[in-house]
């Protein structure tokens, strides 16, 4: 049986990071067959809990070195793992999980990622370094290759797809029960909203005007989802107590397949998380993207779509008037949807057909 380790940002209860790491694990479990999956989480028991797969610290050297002494491949990603906007210990930090690797003689499959921004010089150097050594590479955009491209990585590069595409939601009777349980009758048009914390928050002032506008407009309901819990959930009781009108939103905390569920129970999404964007793909919803990090213009790009605003910039008149002319449009928005979902999807269970090569003696170059 093969046993395969997962590196990521997993544990951290981001519902986007989870929703990929339930995706590896249901599509390792497809195409591998019989397959041990043993996960580096932040909080391994509550990774267990959720996944039903064996976990561990991910900060525990020696434990971290037992398992890959008796693993037959190391995935890194997917994500955006090779980033040194947030701090500058995630680089250092999962490159060393691979080199670790490398040392033990582990195959090291980086997976999917999104690459950058990389703004320190020694980093681009530490990146170039190792993943020049690695067996496989695949990314989830075109902007994440041509990064690496121009760091010297010299091996092949796939451009995939998240492996989030690969998810199903939670069947519907469940997607139900929360919305009883949280209160929430989604009988008139509704608009999911998706956020997250950034800077001093200061960008919620403006977005509680552009929203409380819309809804005039829509004549429905604005419904809050949180996707990193309980971060999400602080600044989305923020803005909702910045707004004067009435607005909904999830509390409790979720699995990634129920959000993804949820997700799909609204009429519109507009999303400053990645995953909030994806998971409105995937059930065919019509989106819109505040971009706060390149990862937001290069996913929206694919759908052939382009933000409706800038986090750090967004202007009120600009973005009310964007967003009411998308919500006029949406049906063309949808379409582009439909024509990309499953191109996307098929992209992203190429990841582990690749993986799958390098078991079966093929050359993955």
């Amino acid at each position: 049986m093969k046993r395969i380790i997962l590196s990521g940002y997993y544990g951290f209860n981001n519902a986007g990071d989870e929703a990929i790491l339930a995706a590896l694990i249901v599509g390792l479990k497809e195409v591998f067959g019989e397959v041990e999956i043993v996960v580096l989480s932040a909080n391994p028991s509550w990774t267990r809990d959720l996944h039903g797969v064996e976990a561990i610290s991910r900060t525990n050297l020696a434990e971290v070195i037992k398992q890959l002494k008796r693993a037959n491949l190391l995935i890194s990603g997917g994500g955006s793992l090779l980033q040194d906007v947030t701090g500058m210990k995630t680089i250092p930090y999962y490159l060393a999980v691979m080199v670790l690797a490398k040392l033990l003689k582990v195959p090291v499959f980086f997976c999917a990622q999104g690459v950058g921004p990389i703004n320190s010089t020694f980093n681009r150097k530490l990146v170039r370094a190792v993943l020049n050594r690695v067996e496989l590479i695949t990314v989830r955009d075109q902007k994440s290759k041509s990064l690496l491209q121009e760091l010297g990585i010299e091996k092949s590069i796939y451009v995939t797809a998240d492996p989030v595409f690969m998810l199903q939601p939670a069947n519907q009777e469940r997607v139900e029960a929360i919305l009883a349980e949280e209160g929430i009758d989604l009988a008139q048009q509704t608009v999911g909203i998706s956020i997250r914390p950034w800077g001093d928050n200061s960008y919620l002032n403006r977005l509680a005007v552009v929203l409380e506008r819309f809804a005039e407009e829509l004549e429905g309901q604005l419904l809050l989802i949180p996707l990193h819990y309980p971060v999400d959930l602080e600044v989305s009781r923020k803005l909702k107590h910045l707004m004067k009108g009435e607005v909904a939103m999830i509390n409790g905390d979720y699995s990634p397949q129920e959000v993804l569920g949820l997700v799909g129970q609204v009429d519109l999404l507009l999303g400053v998380r990645l995953h909030s964007l994806i998971f409105a793909t995937l059930n065919k919803i019509p989106l819109l993207g505040i971009a706060y990090d390149p990862k937001i213009d290069s996913f929206l790009a694919s759908l052939e779509l382009s933000p409706v605003g800038q986090i750090d910039n967004l202007q009120v008149e600009q973005l009310s008037q964007e967003i009411i002319i998308k919500w006029a449009k949406k049906g063309l928005i949808k379409r582009k949807i439909n024509k990309k979902v499953d191109q996307l999807a098929g992209l992203a269970r190429y990841n582990l057909e690749l993986a799958l090569m390098l078991f079966g003696g093929q050359d993955a170059k």
